[in-house]
């Protein structure tokens, strides 16, 4: 166990890092109320003793260096004998291009998505407070289209789609008083992030440091396929074969996931210092915090990083045995890899989302990895908050956002190709191509961005959880904001946290988010 966590995470004697309010059954009874000043203290010691989880950052660093010995030493030379061979040769098949096109074509749509990504992520945050409104309009709208489609080709599925229109217009109905909860959390979000630009300029380098990877890891993986296609029996070691696949998918998935969840950790430390009083804000300085994602909580986005990238490359071999056996009509191992996509799927899901709890616990407090995932557990244990239903509907309007940053990355990129290119028989499928990787890139790139915006909604959360009295002195218009939210559409759930004895309904509210 570090320092860290040896020592106590607040400045206040006896007081624990989550004050142990009591429920009350009179709301109107005063209580002791928590100090504005009591928050995470970080002891941040940048030795190599300080470091939390140091195994995974030094494990995450060899195999870096070995990927890129790979790729340079080997892959180069490789991409130069793929590239001999002319991109419009009739021998070859649809996507069987050279390398050199391939990546033109990639450099080209990671361009152009990433403009329409970070567009509407400027759009985000100036529209914070509708952002949930209209992203459920918007798939209703999507849906009844699809489903207008489908009367016009194939009625009977035109009829599955309007059972799924009829279903998401129920839900909506059913969601529209929780609609204003969760984008009073939104707007604080957005405005902590509005305050500190600089997250955007990290958000970029961070996703070319991430395109970056990815080229890097297709040109070690090209070493592979080479040695694979060299041999006289490639398929002679099946099993052999799939744990490479594991090994080179979990390579992928860590690289990119340890990348994308720095930005998530230094976002979470921007709005602790945006909601903390300023007297400790140093420790969540950008400058600062960046430097702790680098060096002190390394090991701590590495680790968590590489449970979910293991998963992830599990699910993705799965899914190719599933692939195979229907095409060679092979039912047990249909059935059994369809249930191990699924199973591997829920897992995915749950370690992903306990991934984000646990880093914003690190980012705020300075915890490892697993003390953090016990911690936020804990602190919404202790408060009886579940947010279950405001997680759903931020995640619902930000997936929703990042499908229509994809589809209109392939439509402008796709397009483009197809125009700029000279007549050749090959010209619709390398538009193809184009319009693949715009939406593949728009999707990865709209996720990320998002990812920021809910970064910093949850961030919000677990301040709250930890010390409302800490916004009052920063920003009490916000305060405002989440106090009238709670007691309009959960006031058991806040009376029962306690902290309803400390921060009685306001009377008058200069609120707009119910407009």
């Amino acid at each position: 166990m570090s320092e860290n966590e040896k020592a106590p995470l607040l400045s206040s004697d006896p007081v624990p890092i989550y004050p142990n309010l009591q429920p009350s059954d009179d709301p109107g009874k005063k209580v002791e109320s928590s100090p504005v000043n009591d928050y995470p203290k970080i002891d941040i010691n940048y030795s190599w003793s300080g470091w939390n989880d140091r195994g995974f950052a030094i494990a995450f660093w060899i195999h870096l260096i070995i990927v890129i010995i790979l790729a340079f030493a080997l892959g180069i030379k490789a991409v130069h004998t793929d590239s001999i061979k002319p991109f419009d040769d009739p021998t070859r098949t649809v996507f069987d291009y050279n390398a050199s096109l391939f990546l033109r074509v990639f450099v080209g749509a990671a361009f152009c998505s990433g403009a329409v990504a970070f567009f509407a992520f400027f759009v985000l945050q100036r529209c914070a407070g509708r952002i949930i409104k209209c992203a459920l309009y918007m798939g209703v709208a999507m849906q009844i289209l699809l489903c207008i489609t489908l009367f016009a080709v194939a009625w009977p599925m035109g009829l599955i789609t309007l059972i799924f229109v009829a279903i998401s217009i129920w839900y909506i109905y059913k969601v529209r008083n929780r609609v204003a909860f969760a984008e009073a959390h939104i707007q604080v979000g957005c405005a902590a992030l509005r305050s500190h630009p600089m997250i955007l300029g990290i958000a970029i380098l961070m996703l070319f440091i991430q395109l970056f990877w990815v080229l890097i890891w297709a040109l070690m993986a090209l070493v592979f396929e080479h040695a694979i296609i060299a041999s006289e029996n490639p398929h002679s070691s099946g099993g052999a074969g799939g744990l490479v696949t594991i090994v080179l998918m979990t390579s992928l998935f860590w690289g990119a996931l340890t990348f994308r969840n720095i930005t998530h950790f230094v976002t979470a430390c921007i709005v602790g210092g945006w909601w903390f009083p300023e007297d400790e804000r140093q420790q969540y300085a950008v400058d600062t915090s960046v430097k702790r994602a680098f060096t002190t909580s390394f090991g701590t986005i590495s680790f968590g990083s590489l449970i979910l990238a293991f998963i992830k490359a599990l699910r993705f071999a799965a899914q190719a045995n599933e692939d195979r056996a229907r095409q060679e009509n092979n039912i047990v191992l249909l059935i059994f890899s369809c249930i191990s996509v699924c199973i591997l799927r829920i897992f995915e899901g749950l370690i992903s989302y306990l991934n984000d709890w646990a880093f914003i616990f690190s980012a705020l407090t300075g915890q490892s990895f697993r003390t953090a995932s016990r911690s936020f557990l804990d602190l919404f244990e202790q408060r009886g908050w579940t947010m279950v239903v405001n997680d759903d509907l931020a995640g619902s309007a930000l997936t929703i956002v990042t499908i229509a940053i994809g589809f209109v990355s392939a439509a402008i990129g796709g397009i483009s190709v197809f125009v700029s290119m000279p007549q050749s028989g090959s010209r619709a499928a390398i538009a193809g191509m184009a319009a693949f990787f715009c939406f593949k890139i728009g999707i990865a790139m709209g996720t990320i961005l998002s990812s920021i915006l809910s970064s910093g909604v949850r961030t919000a959360f677990v301040c709250f959880a930890m010390n409302p009295a800490a916004l009052g002195v920063t920003h009490p218009e916000h305060l405002q904001n989440l106090l009238d939210a709670w007691y309009k559409f959960h006031p058991d759930a806040f009376i029962q946290s306690g902290f309803a004895a400390q921060f009685p309904r306001p009377t008058a509210s200069s609120s707009n988010i119910y407009a």
